[in-house]
């Protein structure tokens, strides 16, 4: 996902803050995470980049889908869907809103409490059935955030996600938002100090790329293809 991530720096080539970065990435996975994704990508873009994030390894997964335009499931997991350590919590079909040109309205529509109790619930049952879990092992995604903001209540929106963000740290988790909007976009500015770090994403002719946006390091990488 990573490692061939480099800082922007004058001369082009990595700079000392690459040590950093590896080392900062390191702790992500020890002491839990929370990760924005940015970007007005197609939704196949955004679903790929999921797997990457959910990783190949024995993990346990929980995925939302919330929006209705979304791929399904087996597109954003590396592994089946129905598998044991893996739970999909599928909300598109509540989204009361009419889809043009691959998108929706602004109309409200998933219940954020009850879709929160779903995710706390699903974690929880996996917390129990572990006997807790190691750094890293829990991974879970919501397809689309910019859904859950009811238009502009950005303030319960905000409330929501603190509170998930809390909850994925205290089991040491990683977790990844989309918000599938451009990165310059306001709801963008309102919601990053909520994350960890934002990875935003773009779309060129036969190219996916990525490139992250690091606040603790105040330092943004340099664009790489999506791996």
């Amino acid at each position: 996902m990573s490692s061939r991530l480099e800082f922007r720096s004058v001369s082009g080539e990595g700079s000392a803050q690459d040590v950093q970065f590896t080392e900062w990435l390191a702790g992500l996975k020890t002491s839990g995470s929370n990760l924005l994704v940015t970007g007005d990508v197609p939704k196949e873009t955004s679903a790929t980049f999921s797997r990457t994030l959910f990783g190949q390894e024995q993990r346990t997964r929980v995925l939302a889908l919330t929006n209705p335009t979304a791929s399904d499931a087996n597109s954003h997991l590396p592994v089946e869907p129905d598998s044991s350590d893996t739970s999909i919590i599928d909300r598109r079909t509540e989204y009361r809103a009419t889809k043009s040109n691959g998108k929706t309205d602004s109309a409200p529509g998933v219940s954020r409490e009850s879709l929160r109790s779903e995710l706390i619930s699903a974690i929880s049952q996996y917390d129990d059935q572990n006997g807790g879990f190691s750094p890293a092992e829990l991974r879970l995604g919501i397809d689309s955030i910019e859904v859950l903001s009811e238009g502009d209540d950005i303030v319960s929106l905000s409330q929501f996600l603190r509170g998930l963000t809390a909850i994925v740290r205290g089991v040491r988790g990683m977790a990844h938002y989309h918000l599938r909007v451009a990165d310059d976009d306001p709801l963008v500015e309102e919601l990053s100090p909520l994350f960890d770090a934002r990875i935003e994403l773009r779309k060129r002719p036969g190219l996916a790329e990525q490139r992250w946006h690091v606040p603790d390091l105040r330092e943004t990488t340099h664009w790489v293809k999506l791996s």
